[in-house]
Order: structure tokens, then C-alpha cells, then sequence
């Protein structure tokens, strides 16, 4: 499962980070398509898949971080991927408590 969240990751990453232009937001009717196909299959993640996903994101992470030239779209994306796939549920890449009722 490790290798299917680390490609996923990537591969969203790419699509939102190939969309910035000048730091403003030029998704093509493609791109839409594709980060909306892949958020509807990952409404039914399991907790384990959402952490496997978490995982991954935070390996992109760290080495985006550790190569020679970092690259700031990819940084600002890989840091806050789990809370623009899940949502509120989650803080960045780390899943919020949720209060018991």
C-alpha cells in the first residue's frame, strides 16, 4: 500500500502544483476532472488508507525538504495534502481528535 499512497500523493501534487502560474491558480478543465475523480474514489478511504495516504505525504515532505533545490509550490502542497483531500479532519497532514459525544 506504501507505493500506491506515495504515487497518489505525487500525483495530485503534480497536478496542483503544474495549475500555479504566477502563484494563481490555472486548473484547465483536465486537471479539475482528475483532483475531482480522485477525491470521489478517496471518499470511502478507510482510517488505514487515510494514514497510509498521511504517511506518504509526509515522506514527500521530508524529501522535497532534503533535496538540493526544494520547491516551494511542492512544499506548501505536500504540507497540507491530507487537509485539502479529507478536509477538516485533518490538521495539515495529521489527523484532528475529534471530541467523543
Amino acid at each position: 500500500m506504501e507505493a500506491i499512497a506515495d504515487a497518489l500523493v505525487y500525483a495530485v501534487s503534480y497536478i496542483n502544483c503544474r495549475s500555479l502560474e504566477d502563484h494563481e491558480s490555472q486548473y484547465d478543465d483536465g486537471d479539475v476532472g482528475a483532483l475531482e475523480s480522485i477525491a470521489g474514489c478517496l471518499v470511502n478511504a478507510t482510517p488505514a488508507e487515510q494514514d497510509a495516504l498521511a504517511a506518504a505525504a509526509e515522506r514527500a515532505l521530508a524529501a522535497e525538504k532534503a533535496s538540493p533545490r526544494p520547491r516551494p509550490e511542492f512544499v506548501e502542497d505536500y504540507s497540507r495534502w491530507m487537509h485539502d483531500l479529507f478536509g477538516d479532519e485533518w490538521e495539515g497532514k495529521r489527523r484532528v481528535a475529534t471530541p467523543e459525544v
